[in-house]
């Protein structure tokens, strides 16, 4: 399989919600990513059947959304005991606990417990900001009504990618139509409203992030996205890994799937950084209830090693 990262540039905030219009995270999961090209995949003849094709076959996969701060690219910071060379500080101890990413060249600096967390854990900090705005809804039988929309905003320089792995070219021209028109439609909530605007540019791996996708040569992974493993190896997986389950939900975007708008079945998986010594397939599951078509949830990893 081969590798790209796609850098997201947004032209205008993220919403990104855990549930509250207030919300505005600043990363997205894979299956978020899924969802959107599905959407844009309902454009073209048989376009969501090839997406999950590609996926399910192994062509196609994909992570989380993930952070840079101009040339430098961070990943999820692993789940599993780091002992720090100031254990007995408690703010250096604060700092490890808060910090949720980490650079991709200081990863070695991380397990040994010699990162400068306090210093990563401000950098992050200048990624952009959280930004709250108030709206109104118009009706023209009633006066207007205020409501207020959270999103993050990035500094410029800023943004997330996304690491894309593909068989081959026609895979690669794929999903790049896709998020040539996810570009203009946006990602996250709000859309209509004018988030989740970008500009994509596609780049090579940086060397580091190169060298840990080579996952035989590591006793421990990382994922680097939202994941499940298949019902067949999931008590294999489990037996030797570090992880952190995810609940999700959300409502169903189709006007033929019901008469009524329906949710999505809960579905629990494993949060970037969760850690393994078994990898897996993972899987693109249905979470639909009683509809009249299938209810895609991505799930499935990429991959980095890290000892």
């Amino acid at each position: 399989m081969e590798y790209k990262i796609c850098k997201l540039k947004f032209l205008t905030g993220l919403h990104i919600g855990k549930g509250m219009l207030t919300d505005g995270e600043p990363i997205f999961m894979a299956d978020t990513l899924f969802s959107a090209l599905c959407q844009e995949a309902l454009n073209i003849s048989d376009g969501i059947n090839k997406l999950v094709d590609y996926c399910k076959q192994g062509k196609l996969k994909f992570s989380d959304g993930l952070p840079y701060i101009e040339a430098t690219c961070y990943v999820p910071k692993p789940m599993m005991v780091i002992e720090s060379r100031e254990e007995g500080n408690s703010k250096i101890k604060k700092a490890f606990k808060k910090l949720k990413y980490i650079p991709i060249d200081k990863m070695d600096d991380y397990v040994k417990g010699n990162l400068d967390a306090q210093l990563e854990k401000n950098k992050l900090e200048t990624l952009g900001q959280y930004e709250m705005r108030q709206k109104a809804s118009v009706s023209y039988e009633e006066d207007a009504m205020p409501y207020y929309i959270g999103s993050f905003h990035f500094m410029k320089g800023n943004g997330l990618y996304i690491i894309i792995g593909y068989e081959n070219d026609t895979v690669l021209d794929y999903i790049s139509m896709l998020l040539r028109g996810l570009s203009y439609s946006g990602i996250g909530g709000k859309r209509s409203v004018g988030y989740g605007k970008f500009d994509m540019e596609f780049c090579e791996l940086p060397d580091e992030l190169k060298k840990r996708l080579k996952i035989e040569k590591y006793k421990k992974c990382i994922s680097l996205g939202f994941s499940l493993p298949k019902v067949e190896e999931i008590e294999e997986v489990c037996d030797t890994s570090e992880i952190q389950l995810i609940k999700r939900s959300g409502f169903i975007s189709s006007n033929t799937y019901a008469a009524t708008y329906q949710k999505k079945k809960d579905f629990y998986g494993f949060g970037a950084g969760s850690c393994f010594e078994k990898i897996f397939d993972g899987d693109v599951f249905d979470v639909s209830i009683h509809g009249k078509h299938p209810v895609y949830r991505y799930a499935i990893p990429i991959f980095m090693g890290v000892i």
